[in-house]
């Protein structure tokens, strides 16, 4: 029975494999940044799939992410007296959040894509805001 389970496994395995087509053409770029304090934040990437989570705290916290591929996530949090955010994706999909709490927050999202989703919550004095999306 467990040789009939392995060679069941090993053909499924083959069949998926032989499906997806050229594994290795794909690529992942996938980034988590945590800053206490640090200097400016900047990121690019240019994977098929791009996703990047930013957590920074600190007097002014200042984050720049730029992703190009077929998916882009990011996610950034700012916890600082002055914050500051900006996220361009060019992709089929994109998804960008941004939380923001001090004395002043702003942010921009910049999306082109087939499907397009950005959220901005910022609880400061002093808050801005901007998301621009646009499609093929």
């Amino acid at each position: 029975m467990k040789r009939l389970l392995t060679s069941a496994c090993a053909g499924l395995l083959f069949l998926c494999c032989a499906g997806a087509g050229s594994a290795g053409a794909q690529t992942a770029d996938i980034k988590t940044i945590v800053s206490v304090g640090g200097p400016p934040v900047v990121l690019n990437q240019n994977g098929q799939l791009n996703m990047a989570g930013v957590f920074m705290i600190g007097g002014s916290t200042s984050a720049t992410v730029v992703q190009n591929g077929t998916n882009n996530a990011t996610g950034v949090l700012q916890f600082g007296g002055t914050n500051s955010a900006a996220i361009g994706q060019a992709g089929m999909n994109n998804f960008a959040f941004v939380g923001q709490t001090g004395q002043s927050a702003s942010s921009l999202v910049s999306q082109f894509g087939a499907m397009n989703t950005g959220a901005v919550a910022q609880f400061s004095a002093v808050n801005s805001s901007a998301i621009v999306q646009t499609g093929p």
